[in-house]
């Protein structure tokens, strides 16, 4: 008999309904049913989807409600499924789910964060703060769902990393250029997605890539100078200016408004890397998915080390070394995915959300997802359970 794993399957009888417009009356309706499923136990809790979104304040609550530790410091994991429509905070919330499921048929829609009614009449000064105000919430927004989209897309960097190398041939002999893993894994997501999640990918390179010629082009430098705190900033900046300055000297391109913004993009762009929220992923995914950015060998040693002990010194630098050459460059792209699908209108198909990393798993499809791996463990598990035998103790 086949191995059912609660930890990903809904349960109908341990569910809430997200049904309708993200509004008071709604938050209303669910807050006594999910406080009644948190006080009988931790198990896992379904939420079904299906809605056009409406007040992030609301789906905050909702959120807070079902993740929040409880005073023991527990809490349950939470099994969300799209029936229908998940769109915009709807979306968030199927994405912000510990494991993430969409039927074949649901719509799932993303966008940025945006004003629904402005009482008071425009002013340049008002329209500016708005517009401040909404970018820094969508990259607030990005960097919340990249937390969960992150582990997703990390399971499928681990299903395609066998195929980068015949990628990188392919590509040596038909552009002359040397791929980066990043960019064969860019390329392996591409080939299954629609033009929409296809868009997403290449605005998230686009940003990678620039990341990396100002990585290397100014922070590099700047780290080298030696100044701390606002003097390296000062310096970041500095080469920032020259290297647009550099790039542009054969156009008439100038510091105006148009310039400054770029520069001001540069700057935001490499402080994002360096000290962004999306760092905080870093030691988690070394830890958890270290199977994926470590070769076998280098698997093998630290799986050598016995619980508890320190970590030799050659252990530590090559960490080191993965975290900065592998796993924070995946991890700035991840984020880059969610960047962009808080801009503009995102309508994807299941399929896209899933190989975007917004969900997990699609009903009545053969696509890989780790509910399948980790059934079919436990299944191999108690077969040889079975087969053990019986002892005299």
């Amino acid at each position: 008999m086949k191995k059912i794993d609660p930890n990903f399957r809904a349960n109908p009888e341990r569910s809430i309904s997200v049904f309708g417009e993200f509004n008071e009356a709604l938050l209303n309706r669910l807050t006594p049913e999910i406080l009644k499923f948190r006080s009988a136990n931790n198990e896992p809790i379904t939420v079904f989807i299906n809605s056009s979104g409406g007040s992030t304040r609301i789906l905050d609550f909702i959120n807070g409600l079902l993740k929040t530790s409880g005073p023991s410091g527990t809490k349950p994991r939470i099994i969300t499924v799209a029936v229908g429509y998940a769109r915009s905070a709807a979306a968030n919330l199927l994405t912000l789910g510990d494991y993430a499921i969409a039927y074949p048929k649901a719509a799932i829609h993303f966008h940025g964060v945006r004003y629904m009614e402005i009482g008071d009449p425009v002013t340049m000064e008002s329209a500016s703060s708005m517009a401040e105000q909404l970018q820094n919430a969508n990259r607030v927004t990005a960097s919340m769902l990249a937390e969960a989209g992150t582990e997703r897309l990390a399971f499928h960097y681990a299903f395609f990393k066998d195929e980068f190398e015949e990628v990188r041939k392919v590509a040596e002999k038909e552009i002359g250029l040397t791929l980066s893993d990043i960019e064969c894994f860019s390329y392996c997501l591409k080939r299954n997605l629609s033009s929409t999640g296809e868009n997403i990918i290449v605005k998230a390179m686009e940003r990678w890539r620039s990341l990396q010629e100002l990585s290397e082009k100014v922070l590099k430098a700047a780290r080298e100078s030696g100044k701390r705190n606002l003097e390296f900033e000062a310096e970041v900046l500095r080469g920032i200016i020259d290297f647009e300055v550099n790039k542009n000297k054969d156009s008439d391109w100038c510091l105006n408004a148009f310039g400054i913004n770029q520069v001001v993009k540069d700057y935001l762009l490499l402080r994002d890397y360096d000290v962004g929220k999306h760092t905080a992923l870093i030691d988690r995914m070394t830890e958890r998915f270290h199977y994926v950015f470590f070769e076998d060998e280098e698997i093998d040693k630290i799986n050598a080390i016995p619980e508890g002990e320190k970590p030799p010194e050659e252990l530590v630098d090559l960490t080191k070394i993965k975290m900065a050459q592998k796993i924070k460059p995946f991890c700035y792209f991840t984020t880059s995915i969610w960047q962009g699908l808080q801009e503009e209108e995102n309508p994807l198909t299941p399929n896209d959300a899933y190989w975007l990393g917004a969900i997990d798993e699609i009903y009545d499809s053969n696509l890989p997802c780790l509910r399948s791996i980790m059934e079919a463990a436990e299944e191999t598990v108690g077969e040889l359970a079975k087969d053990e035998p019986l002892s005299n103790g």
